[in-house]
C-alpha cells in the first residue's frame, strides 16, 4: 500500500507522461535540478520491477535536457554546472535500469557518465565535488566508486579514501576542505555509499565494520532527523548486508508521521524545500523493504 501510494503521488511530478518526461514540484513551472532527477530516475527504476506501467524509459529521455555540449549533465536544464556526484548518480540509474533490462543502451550511458566522473578523480582517490571546485568530498568519491566498482573498475585509492574520513566511530566524516582539513559532518548517506562500494568490489570486511558502525549510530531516532534522501542511499546499502530494524522502524514512521495533508514528506527530516527529492526517497525506501526480492539486483 505504502509503494504505491508513494509511487502515485510522485507521478503528479512528471510531466509529459509518454515518451518524454520531465520532473517538475507541484505547482512550479521549472524543472527539478539534476539531484532530485536522479533520485526520481532510481525511484522508479526500482519501483518499475513491481508495479507498472514502467515510467524509466520516458524520464531517460527527459534528462537528455540537462546535457552539457561538453558531455554529461549541468545542474539545471541549459545551465549550471557538472556536478561530479550527481552525474554518478545519473550513471548508477542507468545501471540499475541495466540490471532490470539487460540491454546494453543504458550499460553504455552509465559508462559514459563514469568517463566523466573519473576526470574528477583526486591522486588520494577522492573525487571532487564539482567540476572545478576545491573540495573532495565522501558523496562523490563514494558514488563515483560505487559507479566505477560495478562496471568492474577498480576503486582501491578511492576506498582507502573513504576509510580516512571515518571519524573515532567509524563513521564517514563528509569532505576534505581546500586546506586540508575534514568538514567532520555524519550523514547516513556517506555510510551508505561507503557499504555499497566496498560491497561491490569484493571488500566484505570494509563494508561489514561500516556497517555496524551505521548500525551503532542510526537509530530509527537518528535517521529521522537525517534528509529522506540521505536515508534511502543508506537503506540500500545496508539491506544488501543484512535487514536493519532501525530502518523497518524509522520507515513506518515516515509512512505513518511524515506526510503532510496532502501525502508529500514533508514533516521528516528535509534536504532542501522541495517534495519530489523526499517523494522520490520515500519510493526507493518501501520498494525494498516491502519487495525484498529487489535487493539483490539494487545498485
Amino acid at each position: 500500500m505504502r509503494l504505491e501510494q508513494t509511487r502515485t503521488l510522485l507521478r503528479r511530478a512528471l510531466v509529459g507522461r509518454g515518451r518524454f518526461t520531465v520532473v517538475r514540484e507541484p505547482g512550479v513551472g521549472l524543472s527539478v535540478s539534476l539531484w532530485p532527477y536522479s533520485q526520481v530516475l532510481h525511484a522508479f527504476a526500482i519501483s518499475d520491477q513491481v508495479a507498472g506501467p514502467a515510467r524509466f524509459p520516458g524520464l531517460a529521455r527527459g534528462v537528455q535536457a540537462y546535457r552539457s555540449p561538453r558531455g554529461a549533465y549541468w545542474e539545471s536544464i541549459g545551465r549550471g554546472q557538472r556536478y561530479y556526484d550527481d552525474n554518478a548518480w545519473v550513471g548508477l540509474a542507468f545501471l540499475q535500469r541495466h540490471l532490470i533490462s539487460g540491454g546494453s543502451f543504458s550499460r553504455q550511458r552509465a559508462a559514459e557518465l563514469d568517463d566523466f566522473v573519473r576526470s574528477g578523480l583526486e591522486d588520494s582517490g577522492g573525487i571532487r565535488w564539482v567540476e572545478g571546485g576545491q573540495t573532495v568530498n565522501a558523496c562523490s568519491t563514494g558514488a563515483g566508486a560505487l559507479l566505477h566498482a560495478s562496471l568492474g573498475g577498480d576503486i582501491s585509492a578511492s576506498l582507502d579514501f573513504l576509510s580516512g574520513l571515518r571519524n573515532a566511530d567509524g563513521l564517514v566524516r563528509d569532505h576534505v576542505m581546500a586546506d586540508g582539513s575534514i568538514e567532520p559532518s555524519i550523514w547516513s548517506y556517506n555510510q551508505g555509499l561507503l557499504i555499497a562500494a566496498a560491497t561491490t568490489a569484493g571488500h566484505k570486511d570494509l563494508a561489514r565494520e561500516t556497517a555496524e558502525a551505521g548500525r551503532a549510530h542510526f537509530t530509527a531516532d537518528q535517521l529521522w532527523g537525517q534528509p529522506v534522501a540521505f536515508n534511502a542511499v543508506y537503506a540500500k546499502a545496508q539491506a544488501r548486508l543484512a535487514p536493519d530494524p532501525a530502518i523497518a522502524e524509522y520507515a513506518a514512521r515516515l509512512f505513518e508521521s511524515g506526510r503532510d495533508e496532502q501525502g508529500w514528506f514533508t514533516l521528516a527530516g528535509r534536504y532542501d524545500e522541495g517534495k519530489v527529492l523526499d517523494a522520490a526517497a520515500a519510493l526507493q525506501i518501501f520498494s525494498i523493504l516491502d519487495f525484498p526480492q529487489l535487493v539483490a539486483r539494487v545498485v
